[in-house]
Order: structure tokens, then sequence, then C-alpha cells
């Protein structure tokens, strides 16, 4: 997760300076809400993260007696409350054990601190945590006792009003043991430094209601910055920051549209909608193969038939030109586009001319051929590396043994094993990520070489699991697979194994996304992609036709902000003790220690348009969303919660799954300046 300098202030305390100190962040683990159903639950009490001062709901933004209504916490509430029914039914967060229980206190006794399940989560992450369930039914714990194994999602007890309470509700918290300070579970503070609300010196996370038009949402806190985007009618947004100064504008997280991609044919084998030519094409019965990964937020599924190509003799034709236009999503911000063909392609410098909001960009691209053959894994005839990323099932049992020892890199390592060998062409300079897994370790291992050549005495790089080598110059590269050991060791070290190698992605092959650039594009705008023929120079393969191919774009929008400001004059504040309201907040980003405030750290996750019955999901995707972000949650589904977006997305409201979301904790102790994430 990214340390995005958080502003926060104990009473009495002067307010921190945008660099304020926050803890090292962990990884969180993927804890679920204590109760389920279609809807979130009203918040009766928010967990009071500034528990030196008097009674403020921090987590709110509501303080006592503002707006004529009581505070939404009380100093030292070390949970959250939701309201809701007696007898609601209530489930485990977490796989764990059970720690404490009581359920023999009468419902109608107030006294004490009535029924409780206390559970434990161990090694979760390699972290050992405690969640606590108050108030609840007498007789209405599920589990037998201490020591008892519960599952996430299993039913575990029954709410009610025992103990200390004013009313049926459900106080819940979660700690890290072994200290053991109880937590708001919702809360997040990661936020860049002019995101986070610091006007009065202490944490605010606001929701407010759009009202019932379409709202405009600007760059900056006046009419006098552009529109980002629109807000829907009567969306629930998450606000971050009210200002400067009382000015009468909100700061709101904002979702990123989905991405979209546009191709040269329908299913049916048509011209697809926004597709035109001149000069000469025809139908193409190749199609790119491309495919992204289910759980990709920028993933797009192709339906065409097939492309559309261009013949040509020594170079290429002035007079054939194919164009996809397209409307831009409804957020002004970056967007990268990216092209893709098929094996069939063979044209060196082929224009891809794109027009953006800021007029006409002249990228040139080789559109390289997939390899005649794929290749035998042996030296005279090395697997062919022809896609990005490139996949591999194979195994040295059996395997050619004719390299011993590598070098100048390795030099001095037993590879007396069996080897595979691997070809790749690069025709620009690239990152190249190889990685190498298999079963068996350390009886069976396989270590991974970098050549220059088809000799072992090219070695510039090597690794026994993965390397990834920068900036590579154009030119023929080798990977060799090996089995580590000396003499009987190696043969015996042979094994399956599967080989992924990854390239950036300018490098041109075939059944990939190819980067043609980033451009930017207004809300709404037009935009094109011209495939142009007239500087092509001639073909990439010799030995092959020379085509070039008109197949499919994808317009992929990039992180060039996360929030935006509506005005306070139609955004009104939600009062979370009248009105049924929770959030949800995206966790981690690139970083090991999720520790991060460089933007291209942070990971972007899917907003699906269904839940799933698991974690992966395929149907559509509607927006996409960022580290740190957070959304107004309207409903749950196993696993996966129901937010609200804009009008950036595809669709009103979407799933996220609950793997991505997070929860924090203050050290009481330290004080509110010291946050761990968790």
């Amino acid at each position: 997760m990214n340390r995005l300098g958080m502003i926060l202030a104990a009473a009495g305390l002067v307010a921190m300076p945008p660099a304020a100190h926050s803890a090292p962040a962990e990884a969180p683990p993927a804890f679920a809400w204590p109760f389920n159903g279609p809807n979130t639950l009203r918040m009766t009490a928010a967990f009071d993260l500034d528990p030196a001062t008097t009674a403020r709901a921090d987590w709110t933004g509501w303080r006592t007696g503002e707006f004529g209504v009581s505070g939404h916490s009380y100093d030292g509430h070390s949970g959250t409350d939701w309201g809701m029914v007696t007898g609601t039914p209530l489930y485990a967060v977490a796989n764990g054990t059970v720690f404490a229980l009581r359920e023999s206190v009468p419902n109608d006794d107030h006294s004490d601190t009535g029924n409780y399940l206390i559970l434990n989560h161990n090694g979760i992450g390699g972290k050992n945590y405690r969640s606590r369930y108050w108030h609840l039914a007498q007789n209405g714990v599920v589990p037998s006792g201490t020591g008892v194994t519960v599952t996430k999602g299993q039913y575990v007890a029954d709410s009610d009003n025992t103990g200390n309470s004013t009313g049926p509700h459900l106080h819940y918290s979660i700690s890290l043991l072994s200290t053991d300070y109880q937590t708001c579970p919702f809360y997040n503070g990661w936020w860049e430094n002019d995101e986070f609300y610091y006007g009065t010196s202490y944490p605010c996370l606001v929701y407010v209601d759009s009202g019932s038009g379409v709202l405009n949402c600007r760059e900056g806190n006046s009419t006098g910055y552009s529109i980002i985007t629109t807000i829907p009618a009567g969306t629930q947004l998450v606000a971050t920051q009210r200002g400067p100064s009382g000015a009468s504008w909100w700061r709101v997280m904002l979702p990123l549209p989905p991405s979209r991609a546009y191709e040269s044919r329908t299913a049916s084998g048509a011209l697809a909608a926004g597709y035109s030519e001149s000069g000469s094409w025809l139908n193409d019965s190749p199609r790119s193969a491309v495919s992204d990964a289910t759980d990709d937020p920028n993933r797009v599924t192709l339906v065409a038939a097939g492309a559309r190509s261009s013949s040509f003799g020594v170079s290429g034709d002035p007079a054939d030109a194919a164009t996809f236009t397209f409307t831009a999503p409804n957020q002004r911000g970056n967007y990268d586009i990216y092209a893709t063909w098929p094996s069939s392609a063979n044209a060196a410098r082929v224009t891809y001319r794109i027009t953006d909001s800021n007029g006409t960009t002249d990228i040139l691209v080789d559109q390289k051929p997939a390899p005649v053959s794929a290749g035998t894994g042996a030296k005279a005839s090395p697997y062919a590396i022809a896609s990005n990323p490139y996949v591999a099932n194979h195994t040295t049992v059996g395997a050619p043994d004719e390299w011993n020892a590598y070098s100048p890199v390795g030099a001095g390592l037993p590879e007396e094993g069996p080897e595979n060998l691997y070809r790749f062409d690069l025709r620009t300079t690239s990152t190249v990520t190889v990685t190498v897994a298999h079963t068996g370790y350390p009886t069976k291992d396989i270590d991974i070489h970098l050549l220059t050549a088809a000799a072992p005495n090219t070695c510039i790089q090597r690794a026994d699991w993965t390397f990834t080598a920068s900036s590579l110059a154009p030119g023929t590269y080798y990977i060799a697979c090996d089995s580590y050991g000396a003499g009987a060791a190696g043969n015996n070290a042979a094994t399956n194994y599967t080989l992924t190698v990854t390239f950036s992605e300018t490098e041109p092959f075939p059944n990939s996304w190819v980067r043609l650039g980033t451009f930017f594009f207004d809300r709404n705008a037009a935009g094109s992609v011209q495939v142009r023929e007239d500087s092509v120079t001639g073909r990439v393969d010799p030995a092959q036709s020379a085509k070039v191919v008109a197949d499919a774009i994808k317009v992929v929008p990039r992180i060039t902000r996360r929030s935006g400001w509506v005005s306070d004059t139609i955004a009104t504040r939600i009062n979370t003790s009248m009105t049924t309201v929770s959030s949800v907040v995206i966790k981690t980003d690139k970083r090991a220690d999720n520790d991060s405030d460089i933007i291209d750290d942070y990971v972007e996750v899917p907003v699906y348009a269904s839940p799933a019955a698991g974690t992966v999901n395929t149907s559509a995707i509607v927006a996409k969303v960022v580290t740190g972000q957070r959304f107004v949650c309207t409903g749950r589904a196993g696993d996966w919660y129901k937010i609200m977006l804009t009008g950036a997305a595809d669709a009103a409201t979407g799933w996220i799954l609950g793997d991505h979301l997070i929860g924090y904790r203050t050290d009481i102790v330290a004080g509110v300046d010291d946050w761990t994430l968790y």
C-alpha cells in the first residue's frame, strides 16, 4: 500500500505537515463483513480514532452537536456499531478458532458486557488477529466452546441487545495480536497530501449524496476548472476533503472507466461500426489470439470473425489505410492505446496515426509475424518464443544433455543435467522477465540462463527461479533451461517445468497487446487510430508473405487522478446514523511492503457487472478502482461487495472482490500518528 502522507493529529497537538509519519505497512488479509444480506446496515456509532479528545466521529466526519445531531462516536469507543434487528445472523470474518464466548446473559439484562463471541484468526499472511462480536442473544452463540474451529462465512451467532446497550446492534472490532488494540475495520487514511481533509486537524471521511440531478465533477474547487466526469443522480460518494477553508466543495473518490476494444470486423464477419477503409483490403480469416487474464482490470474480449488485411509488394501502398474511430469515455484524462494483429501479419514500419484531444501523432510499429517453425528445444531447433507473455509447459526429462556449464555469468555452477533451448528476436529495445516454476525442489531443479548466442559461453544473466533483463538491445537471444547438478545429480534433477517469458509492452509480438503510447482525451471526445501502409518498407520476415493487418485496438484509462470536486450546494452530507450506508476501500500496491507513494506502484482492481460464486469473475468489467480509493457499498453477495460508481463507468453500480479490501488500526499507546495497515 502506498504511503500517502496522512495528515493526522491528536488532541492538543499541532496539525502535522504534509509529510506526516505513517508506520510501515503490512499486507492485509481478506476479512469479510460480520453480517450478510442484500444491504448494508446503519452505522450507529463509529470507532473512535482519536480517543484522547472529546467525542468525535472521526470516521464519518460528524462531531457532537454538529447540525443539531449527536456525534456518531463517543470517547474510547473500541469498535464499530451497526444497528440491526434482534436475531440477525452473524458470520465468521475469517477462518479461526473460538477464543472466548458468553451466552448466558438474559436478553433483557443491560448490565456488564452482555453476551459475546471472540475469535482468533492465526497464521493469516503470517499474522495473528482477533475479532469480537458483542451484545449477542442469550444462547445465541453457535460454536459449542473455546477451541472450536470456524471457517470464513460460517454462521456463528445471533445479534441482540444484551449488556451495556441502548438498542439492538452489533459492536464489532478486530485487532492484531499480540498487542490486541481494537480497531475500526473499515477506516483508511492513505490519501495523498492534498486529498485528505485536515482543516480542523482531524481525520475526515464523509459520505455525500449527489442529489436529484446529474452533478458535474471538476478538477478543482470552482466552476473555473474543467469537468472530469459527471455523477448520476442519487449517487453516494466518499468525500475526503472540504475546502480549502470551508469552501463550498467536496473532494470525492472517482473510479476509472473500463478498458474498451474496437475491432475491424464483427462476429458475423461484417465491418464493425466505426471502422472504415481506403485502398484495397480483404477479409482475413486469422485474427489475433490475444487474451487478457480474467482478473486483469484492463481485460477486454475480442469477438470478431477475423481481421482485415492488405498485401503489398516491395513496399506499402500509399492508398491503403484502415481507421478505427471511437468516442472516449466520460472521464477527462490520459489513456494508453494498444494494437494487436494475428501471426499472418508481416510488415516493417507500419504507421499507426492516433488522433486525440491534442491533435495527431504517428507511431511506427513493425507488424512482426510468428516464426514458421515452433522448434523442438534442441540446439539446432530451439523452441520459438512468439507471444507476450510466452508460457510453455515442457520437461528436461529426455532432453539433450550437451551443455554442462555457463559463462561468463554463472561460471563454476554445475549444470550437467539435460537442457532445453529457446529463442526470441527483439525488434525494439525491451525489458524481459523470465521465470521458471517446478515441483520437487531441491531434488528436482531447473535453472534459467539468458544467452546472446546458441552457446553456453555467451551467458549474460541467470537465476534459480526468475530474473529481469532490462533494456535489451534489438537482436536475437536464447534461454537455456538446464537441470542443475554435477554428474548423476544433474540427470536426476530433470523434471517437468513451466517457463514464463514476459516482454515490455512495446515489443511487437503477434497475438499480443502492443502499446502505441499514452494520449489525452477530454470526456466523450472523438478519437481515432488509423493503420497506414504508406510508410511500410518491406517485410519483417523475408521468407513469409507481405501483409499489413487491421485487427483490433484497445483504449485503456491511466491513473490520471483518484479524486475530483463536487459542489456542496448540490451534494449533501449523509447522516450515517439515519441512513443505511457503508463503504469499502482498495488495498495493496505493487511493492512487497505495500507502502509506496509512487503512482506507478498503485494496483488497479476490476469492478464487475455481477458478483460470482468464487474469486474468479467472468462478467463484464464496468469500471476499475485504484489503491487507496474508497467507495460507498450498497450490498454484499458472498465475498463480493456492491459499490456505487460515477458517469465514467459503464454502470451505476458494480461488484468488487472482498480480497481487495483492507482494515486499519491505530496504536493508542504511541498516539494517532502511528498507523499500521493490516
